[in-house]
């Protein structure tokens, strides 16, 4: 039987035959694959053994719609049968010669036929616009999404195609490459340069239809773009075949179409240009929203993308974006603004996508791949300015750059289709203080480089300290992974001479550009250590990306929500990579993850009751996270900023707590003075926890208003006058029947027994035992570990058994929806069910690392640099009282001091 004709692929499915691909089940195909002697080598062996962990078992499913519904026609499925569908035929064959899996197309295929559905039949007569938007996750995916809706726009009658980028030109130029390939199936230089005897690309192989560009890869919109023209004019132009623009949302650019645009009305005689036009919105929460204040000029860029829809009397405006607070600042009654007010689609992503929940949350499946930087402050101090010194790295960028070195031996040895391997280090906003690290990076990787050149498979490697470091680290993260050491020795040296240091921003050079493209035919592909801050931010891919460093101020929330290029998908090597990041940014993702889930779990519910996108609007403007990306974004320009949020389903806790043991013993005699004169408390069978039932809202409100919290608790915060805490007076005051009695808990630890409450039937409480970060000297207040104090299972405490059992089923359905979720019920389902609200009072103490079991090489703060031996925090649980938020909200007023105490200083920007 000769190799050529056996497909070892196809043999392992038929005996895999749709059973779930466990350990097991892997290693018994493998088995029978090995005892075909003489027709499988272990080579071979080995890919089909990739292939299998990255294909077989990985799900796709639909996304899911609000849209206005009202008259709408859903006209696409009038037109599926009848029309010649060039652009998006020839697009998924594409994806099938990329090896795209059936099931991802049919899902990419249904997703863009419901978008399209819900833009404006370009066939239809009269003047229309809609808009709408298109949530994805980091690094999922959009792209593929848009360019299979901009083909289908294209097959369904769109004759002007705009699709804006963010505002950086690398991320132009590999978005415009990627829709020459996908869409329009020339190389645009050549189309731009009138160069006709070039051949197709990409999806131009498979039909004969070429698209009109009017941009290229080397070319954002400029008139002198125009002589591509030939002097025809437009309308015959796109009467053949559909136009495409891509450009990046700059001011000068944008105003270069909208000119030209109107110089096209006028020659037609027209106020609005008749043909039928898609602008799409990339990165939509970047540049694109108004954030100035009612009655002011809106900002340029939006100010230029309504100018441009205004010029067509047909238009369709679809925004993507990966986070849901994109629109936060948009008015949705306002219908010149850019709400979506016809439609918004959430993606759902497949299951192998690696996703904020997966790394961040405690039960996360890569939660351990996670690194704790604790050595870079004194090299990177947060608040440095651009003339700052690099005169050496730190310790934990020379790991990771150890880790990314064996992480491409690793792949290597692997035999991975995709050659390309990338390293992201950002540490600095400035491009000089860049630059200098990268000086400095360059000459740590030589001589790393030359010490594994001369001497790692000599019989004296041993005694090379950073040889040994390398062997140490290997054992320590990728001991067990089919490898060996013996096999990284053999082949380290060849995996990493041809890894370059460059910057990426816009200050870069030629040489310095990532160009994968360039590196597809050579046999190690492009290999790069990528140091930046905002380009490396916003939209651009890192090929085969391993290992992150990421060290910025970690209190910048927006920046944090830009700065995902570590999710995405990792085929074959999900548990090689690795990211390394300060504690206090590991808590802030955890916390970002969890707001996400819940407002994409809200989304599932409204899309099921079918309400309209403005409902989805109202909610994400009154989540009080929307206070934070308000407080961020408004504070730049403006002393003091006003927002309203809602507290329905708000679960919240102190996070943050005083560093003192004076304040912390009076707010024990606090929780004596709440809870002496009450019943004795309910106990649960194992006596884990005292419950109290009934406690009216205004003694909760006066209790909470009598302890010591920090003013690093944002939700706990002062209004600016100083008149109370915004929080405490809705509690006290509000109308909600559903909010007059509460329940209170205080849970019981494996701590220090307190035995000083003088509560009635208690005879002591035990501390839980929690870990706080290192913070700075004299900060005066204390983090817990990842910013959380309680467990999620605190929040069923005081729900009756109807309530968990529907908690339980539901977290079951968005389960089987997304089957990267864990078995650990987070709080925001149980607070979606319970029917009183609870506060839950802690009694804690400080471990060190060695006393917990779960990550012991976090640095974590010393117990004897914290005061108070006992220390008390909160957790409060809102029952989902307004589900359509549509009661009175509450209104917070944070001034600018307040709010850089809490995330630092809001003027630095990225200068790249």
């Amino acid at each position: 039987m000769s190799k050529i004709h056996v497909n070892p692929i196809g043999i392992a499915m038929n005996i895999i035959n749709g059973r779930p691909l466990t350990d097991e089940l892997l290693e018994e195909t493998l088995g029978i694959l090995l005892q075909m002697e003489g027709v499988f080598d272990k080579e071979m062996i080995d890919e089909v053994r990739i292939y299998l962990e990255t294909h077989i078992g990985v799900t796709h499913s639909i996304g899911e719609s609000l849209t206005k519904g009202e008259d709408h026609v859903p006209w696409v499925s009038d037109i599926k049968g009848t029309t010649s569908w060039h652009y998006w035929d020839s697009y998924k064959q594409l994806l099938e010669s990329f090896g795209r899996n059936g099931d991802f197309i049919r899902v990419l295929d249904d997703d863009t036929d419901k978008i399209l559905t819900e833009c404006g039949n370009p066939m239809a007569e009269g003047a229309w616009r809609l808009r709408g938007l298109v949530m994805g996750d980091v690094q999922s995916g959009k792209t593929a999404n848009y360019t299979g809706l901009i083909a289908k726009a294209a097959d369904a009658g769109y004759k002007v195609i705009i699709l804006l980028t963010g505002m950086i030109e690398d991320l132009r130029k590999q978005t415009q490459a990627r829709l020459d390939e996908g869409f329009v199936g020339r190389n645009s230089n050549d189309v731009l340069s009138r160069n006709m005897s070039t051949t197709a690309i990409g999806a131009g192989k498979f039909r004969k239809k070429t698209a009109s560009v009017l941009t290229s890869v080397d070319a954002d919109f400029l008139t002198s773009n125009l002589r591509a023209l030939g002097g025809v004019p437009l309308e015959n132009v796109i009467a053949a075949e559909p136009i495409l623009f891509v450009l990046k949302k700059n001011k000068s650019t944008l105003e270069n179409l909208s000119q030209w645009l109107g110089r096209e009305e006028l020659k037609h005689g027209q106020n609005n240009l008749p043909w039928p036009m898609l602008l799409l919105d990339d990165e939509a929460d970047n540049a694109s929203v108004n954030t100035k204040k009612e009655g002011q000029d809106p900002a340029t860029i939006n100010k230029l993308i309504k100018d441009i829809l205004s010029k067509f009397s047909r238009a369709s405006y679809v925004a993507y974006t990966a986070t849901p607070f994109a629109n936060v600042f948009i008015n949705p009654e306002d219908s010149s603004d850019l709400f979506p007010s016809d439609f918004i689609y959430s993606l759902n992503t497949p299951s192998n996508y690696i996703g904020a929940g997966s790394i961040f949350l405690d039960d996360g499946e890569h939660s351990d791949q996670l690194k704790v930087i604790d050595d870079a402050e004194e090299y990177f101090p947060y608040g440095h300015k651009m003339h700052l010194p690099v005169e050496a790295i730190p310790e934990s960028l020379k790991d990771a750059i150890r880790v990314f070195f064996l992480s491409c031996a690793m792949r290597d040895l692997l035999k991975e289709k995709l050659k390309h391997r990338s390293m992201l280090v950002n540490v600095s906003l400035f491009n000089d203080v860049q630059s200098k690290l990268a000086s400095k990076v360059q000459g740590f990787c030589w001589e790393l480089k030359e010490e594994i050149k001369q001497y790692l498979l000599s019989a004296s490697w041993e005694s090379h300290q950073e040889l040994r470091k390398l062997r140490d680290l290997w054992f320590e993260e990728y001991d067990g992974l089919r490898f060996g050491w013996d096999d990284i020795r053999r082949v380290l040296h060849e995996a990493v001479a041809s890894i370059d240091v460059i910057v990426v921003n816009q200050k870069a050079t030629d040489d310095q550009k990532l160009n994968y493209a360039h590196y597809d035919n050579t046999q190690k592909g492009r290999r790069v250590i990528a140091i930046g801050g905002l380009t490396l931010s916003r939209g651009l891919t890192l090929e085969g990306l391993c290992v992150s460093y990421f060290y910025r101020n970690s209190k910048a929330y927006d920046t944090l929500l830009q700065m995902g290029r570590w999710f995405g998908y990792r085929p074959g090597y999900a548990d090689l990579f690795r990211i390394w990041m300060d504690s206090e940014a590991q808590g802030w993702y955890a916390h970002i993850a969890g707001a996400v889930n819940k407002l994409r779990s809200d989304f599932r519910r409204m899309s099921a009751n079918r309400l309209p996108p403005a409902s989805f609007g109202m909610r994400v403007q009154s989540h009080t996270d929307a206070l934070i990306v308000t407080a961020l974004n408004k504070m730049r320009n403006s002393t003091q900023v006003e927002y309203s949020v809602s507290f329905s389903s708000l679960g919240t806790e102190t996070a943050y707590i005083p560093n003192s043991k004076v304040l912390h013993d009076q707010n024990m005699e606090c929780i004596s003075k709440l809870l002496a004169l009450e019943s004795p408390p309910e106990k649960s069978d194992k006596k884990t926890s005292y419950l109290w039932r009934g406690i009216s809202n205004k003694r909760v409100a006066e209790f909470i208003s009598d302890l010591n919290i920090s003013n690093m608790n944002i939700e706990f915060l002062e209004d600016s006058d100083g008149a109370g805490r915004p929080l405490i007076d809705f509690i006290r005051d509000n109308d909600y029947a559903q909010l007059k009695k509460w329940d209170v808990c205080i849970p019981q630890g494996t701590g220090t027994n307190v035995v000083q409450l003088a509560i009635e039937e208690v005879d002591g409480v035990r501390c839980r035992k929690r870990q706080f970060e290192q913070g700075r000297k004299g900060s005066g207040f204390l983090a817990f570990n990842k910013h959380r104090v309680g467990d999620a299972s605190d929040e069923m405490v005081g729900m009756n058994q109807t309530e968990v059992g529907l908690a339980k089923a539901n977290w079951e359905e968005e389960r089987n929806k997304d089957p990267k979720k864990g078995k650990s019920i987070p709080g925001y389902i149980y607070r979606a069910f319970r029917s009183t609200p609870l506060m839950t009072i802690h009694l804690v103490e400080c471990s060190s690392a060695s006393e917990t079991e779960k990550e012991p090489k976090r640095k974590m703060m010393a117990p004897e640099r914290v005061e108070a031996p006992v220390m008390v925090a909160i957790s409060l649980s809102f029952p989902d009282f307004d589900p359509e938020f549509k009661g009175k909200r509450v209104a917070y007023r944070l001034n600018k001091v307040a709010v850089e105490q809490i995330f630092g200083r809001l003027d630095d920007e990225d200068q790249d």
